[in-house]
C-alpha cells in the first residue's frame, strides 16, 4: 500500500510540473491553456491565441502608464479688504480731530445734490471772436455750469448764460461786445477792463471772470488756442466753468438784496468756487481726492511756511478788501482747503448761507456765527490748525 501511494504521487508530479512550466511563464510565443484568456505582466497585456494547433501568448500590447491623479490645491479665499472710513466732522468741536474725513463729508454732500435735477433748465450761448478757436466741446461748458447750479441748491442763480470767448487778437472785439452789456453792480473793473486781465498775452490767455448782467450769467473767457491742460483736460475744463458759475451764484445772492457793491473776504470768495469746481469735475470720491491733492502742494507766495501761525496770518491778510497782493495767490489753495473744511460741517449750503446773511446786512462775523454757532474769532484758530495739518502732511 505504501509503495502504491508513492508511485501515484510521483506520477502526478511528473505530469503537473511540465504543465505548470508550459503555462506559467507568460511571454510572447509561450504556450497558454485557454483560448482568448488575457493577462498583464510588467505593463504588457497578453492574449492567448491559436497558432496552428497550439495555443500561445501573442506579442502583447504595452499599456500606457496612467497619469497620476493630482488633487488640485484649493485657491485660498482672499481675506476681504476692510476699508477704514475716517470719521467725518460734525461741528467745530470735532473738526480738527476728524480732519481726515473732510473729503468724504464734502463728497457725500455733493453726491446728494448732484442727484437732484435742476428745477429750471439752463440755456448757454457762446459768442467768440472771429479768429478765436475753442479746443473743447460746448457740452463741457454746459456740464460745468449745470453741476455748479446743482450745488447751488435753492440759492439765487441764473437760468441763462452768455460766454464771451476771445483770443489775444480778438480782444478789441471782446471789449466792444462787453461794453454793450450792463452790470447790476458798480464795478471797479468793468467787463471791458476784465478782457485785458483774462488775456494778457498770446500765451497767457486762458483766464476768466464769472459775472452777472442784468438778466443772465456772464462768463468772460480768454482763449489762447494753444493746447494746454486748461483747454484739453476735461476735468480742468469742467472745474473751470463750475468755478466761474459759482461766482455768478455769489453775485446773484448780492443782487437779491439790491446791493451795488460786491465784497466778500477774498479767501472765502475764491475758496468757495474752488470747492464747487473740484467736486463738479469729479466722478467719484477717489477722483475728488486725486483732484484736490495737487492744490495741497503749491509754492509759497508771501508766507514763510504753512504753519498754523502762517495760516492765521493769511486769514487776516485776505479777510478785508482790498486784500494783500503778496499772499493773494493762496486764496485758490489755502482758501479752497479752508472752505472745504467749512463745507464738511453742514454741506456747501452752509457756505452759501453765510454769504446770504452777509449780503442781507450782517457783518461777516455775525453771519458766520449765525450759521456755524461759533464766532469767527474762536473758529479761526481751529480752522487754521486743521488747514495747516493738511498742507504740512502733503509736503
Amino acid at each position: 500500500m505504501k509503495r502504491s501511494i508513492s508511485a501515484v504521487v510521483l506520477a502526478l508530479i511528473m505530469v503537473l510540473v511540465p504543465a505548470m512550466s508550459a503555462s506559467g511563464a507568460v511571454k510572447a510565443g509561450a504556450p497558454c491553456t485557454k483560448l482568448n484568456a488575457a493577462t498583464t505582466v510588467s505593463g504588457i497585456k497578453y492574449k492567448c491565441i491559436k497558432s496552428g494547433k497550439k495555443l500561445i501568448w501573442n506579442k502583447g500590447v504595452k499599456l500606457s502608464t496612467p497619469m497620476p491623479v493630482v488633487t488640485p490645491t484649493p485657491t485660498p479665499t482672499p481675506t476681504p479688504k476692510i476699508e477704514i472710513v475716517p470719521a467725518m466732522p460734525t461741528s467745530f468741536e470735532d473738526l480738527e480731530a476728524n480732519y481726515k474725513g473732510i473729503p468724504n463729508s464734502v463728497w457725500v454732500d455733493a453726491e446728494r445734490l448732484f442727484a437732484q435735477p435742476l428745477s429750471t433748465p439752463i440755456k448757454v450761448d457762446v459768442e467768440k471772436g472771429e479768429s478765436t478757436k475753442i479746443l473743447y466741446s460746448y457740452s463741457e461748458i454746459e456740464y460745468g455750469i449745470s453741476r455748479a447750479q446743482q450745488l447751488g441748491g435753492n440759492f439765487p442763480k441764473q437760468s441763462k448764460f452768455l460766454v464771451v470767448a476771445f483770443n489775444f487778437t480778438d480782444r478789441d472785439w471782446a471789449k466792444t461786445r462787453l461794453s454793450t452789456i450792463a452790470s447790476p453792480f458798480t464795478l471797479n473793473d468793468t467787463f471791458s477792463d476784465q478782457v485785458g486781465v483774462a488775456c494778457s498775452s498770446q500765451a497767457e490767455c486762458d483766464n476768466a471772470f464769472g459775472n452777472i448782467s442784468l438778466d443772465s450769467g456772464l462768463i468772460i473767457q480768454g482763449v489762447s488756442g494753444l493746447p494746454n491742460s486748461s483747454n484739453t483736460n476735461t476735468a480742468i475744463i469742467r472745474s473751470h466753468y463750475a468755478h466761474e458759475t459759482t461766482h455768478t451764484i455769489q453775485k446773484s445772492i448780492y443782487k437779491k438784496y439790491g446791493l451795488k457793491r460786491f465784497s466778500i473776504p477774498c479767501w472765502f470768495s475764491e475758496g468757495q468756487p474752488q470747492v464747487v469746481g473740484q467736486t463738479s469735475s469729479s466722478a467719484s470720491l477717489s477722483e475728488y481726492v486725486k483732484n484736490r491733492r495737487s492744490w495741497l502742494r503749491p509754492p509759497l507766495r508771501g508766507l514763510p511756511d504753512f504753519s498754523e501761525a502762517s495760516i492765521n496770518k493769511f486769514f487776516d491778510l485776505q479777510h478785508q478788501q482790498p486784500c494783500d497782493s503778496a499772499t493773494r495767490k493762496h486764496i485758490y489753495d489755502i482758501g479752497f482747503i479752508a472752505v472745504e473744511a467749512l463745507t464738511s460741517i453742514g454741506g456747501i449750503s452752509f457756505t452759501f448761507d453765510v454769504l446770504d446773511k452777509y449780503a442781507s446786512g450782517m457783518t461777516f462775523d455775525q453771519a458766520f456765527e449765525k450759521v456755524y454757532g461759533i464766532s469767527w474769532a474762536n473758529a479761526k484758530p481751529i480752522l487754521a490748525r486743521t488747514v495747516s495739518k493738511q498742507f504740512l502732511e502733503a509736503r
